[in-house]
């Protein structure tokens, strides 16, 4: 099974630090950025799986590489200039593939 893939994402990790005051602070530090195929979810898919409708869901097709393999949950991707929050994963084919399920969380990445 042979899969384009065309576009670039790029994984981020979650860090935790303390700002000036001692609290701490959530951001998002770029991974590296890996090949991938991108396909929307229709809205007939979105309303069948009770989700909102303005809600923008991709999916994100990637190779299995032992640095793929590592991607969970708690990552986000950018991706064309917005922030993708991940909310599943699977492995497609025998572990030649790993399809990332995302919805996007702003328009704008803050790295």
């Amino acid at each position: 099974m042979r899969r384009l893939l065309d576009q670039t994402i790029t994984v981020l990790k979650p860090q935790t630090g303390k700002d000036a005051f001692g609290d701490s602070v959530d951001a998002y530090d770029e991974g590296r950025s890996v090949r991938a195929s991108h396909s929307p979810v229709s809205d007939a898919e979105k309303q069948g799986n009770g989700q909102l409708g303005r809600m923008s869901v991709s999916r994100f097709v990637v190779s299995h590489t032992s640095y793929t393999a590592k991607i969970s949950g708690k990552d986000r991707i950018a991706f064309e200039g917005a922030e993708w929050m991940i909310s599943g994963l699977k492995t497609v084919g025998r572990k030649r593939f790993i399809e990332i399920t995302a919805w996007k969380v702003s328009n704008e990445v803050g790295l």
